[in-house]
Order: structure tokens, then sequence, then C-alpha cells
């Protein structure tokens, strides 16, 4: 990713090196560093490209905008939960769609320890830190997925290579035994 915009010459800002099992405190890293430059003005917006896992054998690129945060995007959204399962030696994906939470009222007469705009600003940081880490997730399930694709491919494709090499093979031998049959038959005929 980085060398893709480095050779042609956007500017980098930060480089992150999450490996295959992206943790908490990655996230963590990427979304201080977000929130920071938001806060600062440095930005307007920031906008996360990663690529959605969809299933084993699909994915597709996504865009979701991280800051300025959206009310509506926060709400109106489901989540997906995806199990990977394995039946008769094939591993397959079940995905589970979870319904959007209904807004709660609250109580009139609810108190707050702390101011409700306090609560928010420390709440949203960890929003933010969860929809990173869930990005950097999916995005490493769907490379996870297109690798077992492209091997289960050339695993069939080695299997059929196979096959037909046998079958030449075997009938390149059947003509040979074939070419050595009609020789002692004809040897046979010329001494009679």
């Amino acid at each position: 990713g980085a060398s893709y915009f480095a050779r042609r010459e956007y500017p980098i800002r930060k480089v992150f090196d999450c490996g295959q099992n992206p943790n908490s405190k990655e996230a963590l890293a990427i979304s201080e560093e977000i929130i920071n430059s938001f806060l600062s003005g440095e930005t307007d917006a920031v906008e996360l490209l990663y690529t959605k896992f969809v299933s084993l054998i699909a994915s597709s690129p996504s865009v979701r905008t991280l800051v300025p945060f959206s009310a509506s995007e926060i709400s109106q959204k489901g989540d997906e939960v995806f199990q990977l399962t394995s039946q008769d030696g094939d591993f397959g994906v079940e995905r589970k769609e979870l319904e959007v939470a209904e807004p709660q009222d609250f109580p009139n007469d609810m108190i707050f320890e702390q101011d409700p705009l306090q609560i928010v600003n420390s709440i949203l940081p960890l929003y933010l830190n969860g929809q990173i880490l869930r990005t950097l997730q999916e995005s490493v399930a769907s490379e996870l997925a297109a690798r077992m694709q492209s091997m289960q491919s050339a695993s069939d494709n080695a299997k059929a290579l196979a096959k037909r090499l046998s079958q030449e093979y075997n009938r390149a031998r059947q003509a040979a035994v074939t070419q050595e049959i009609l020789e002692i038959v004809s040897g046979a005929t010329a001494l009679e």
C-alpha cells in the first residue's frame, strides 16, 4: 500500500505495520494519529479505504468516513458477524447480520456523573478505535481468503495437469506396447 503511493509521489504522513494479526494496540495508534490530525485542523476529513470481507470467494473495496463522526453512521448501520467453519473437509464462512440497535430514551430524571459532552468525547475515540480494528481484520480476512482461493486453484490445476500427463504417458506406453506386438506378429508372419 505505502509503496504504491510513494511511487506516485503522494505525501505519506506515517506508515503503520500491522501484520496478519491486527490488534487493538495497533488500531489505537492509528486512531490516535487520526484524531490528533483532525483536532489540530490538519485534516478536514479522514476516509478509510479497505477491503471489505464478503465471503471466502468475494471481497469488495469499501470507503468509510472516520472523521468527522456522523450520528447516522453510528445509529443506522447494523453489524455483521463472520464465523469460519469446516464441513466435509471444506472451509466455509457463516455470515450473520445483526439488526440496528433501537435508540433508547433516557428517563428525564437520569443524572449523569459527568457532563454528557465529556462522556461522548471519551466514547467516540473508542468507537473510532473499534472501527479501525474491524477494518484491519476484514482486510486481513479478505487477503487470507484470496490466498486460500488461489492456493485451491493452483492445487486443482496441478491435479488436472498430473491427470493429463498420466494420460499422455499411458497413451505413449500403450502405443509402444502395440508397436512391439505388431512387430512380433509381423516377424512371426514372415517366418511362416
